[in-house]
């Protein structure tokens, strides 16, 4: 059992990105469902009590987790747009948002968690994210009104590969060969410029 020291000690080095650390760990191990501050405090050694310094409550430290989720997932579309565009550029970004989902499917869900309310964090966050692939659509001499809705079109048809996947829709063996086909199809309508009329 810890010494009264050794817990203060341990209590004092919490931070948010501590407790936000933790809770992510618990998604991966056990699914979002199963992060609670009461299993959040156990995994970091504190009484639950001393989480409400870091975050405000469950719902608090759930937003916390999807910001973290969505930073991590623009910065690695970053990585790969840069020094890439068109056609190339495209299939980096979809291969980024698929490894995303392997590595950390219950971290992905997250990105589709947005906060109640007005929340201006979130939505600059969204915007990072948004950027390299707005960026990206850019270079195929897309206007501004067309970027906006072939990046939700993109976003959207990468989203659904992602939970469909994860919850086993394709058969075994082909899922990467679907994925291919489903980027090669938006790819093809943005190098032909072929849009249907308003």
């Amino acid at each position: 059992m810890e010494t009264d020291a050794a817990s203060s000690a341990k209590t004092r080095s919490l931070s948010p990105d501590a407790v936000v650390a933790a809770a992510l760990e618990i998604a991966d191990e056990a699914g979002i469902p199963a992060v609670t501050l009461a299993r959040v405090a156990r995994r970091l050694g504190c009484h639950v009590t001393s989480l409400y310094t870091h975050v405000s409550s469950i719902d608090d430290l759930h937003r916390r987790m999807a910001l973290v989720s969505q930073s991590a997932l623009a910065q690695q579309l970053w990585e790969a747009a840069l020094g890439r565009s068109g056609v190339d550029g495209l299939h980096a970004l979809a291969r980024v948002y698929r490894s995303f989902a392997h590595a950390h499917p219950l971290r992905a869900r997250l990105l589709f968690v947005a906060p109640s309310g007005n929340d201006p964090e979130f939505e600059e966050g969204g915007r990072r994210l948004a950027e390299p692939i707005r960026a990206t659509l850019r270079g195929f001499g897309l206007d501004e009104n067309r970027v906006r809705h072939s990046h939700r079109a993109f976003t959207a048809a990468m989203r659904g590969f992602m939970l469909a996947e994860a919850h086993g829709s394709y058969a075994s063996g082909e899922a990467d060969e679907t994925f291919e086909r489903l980027v090669d199809l938006f790819v093809v309508a943005m190098a032909t410029g072929d849009w249907p009329k308003p």
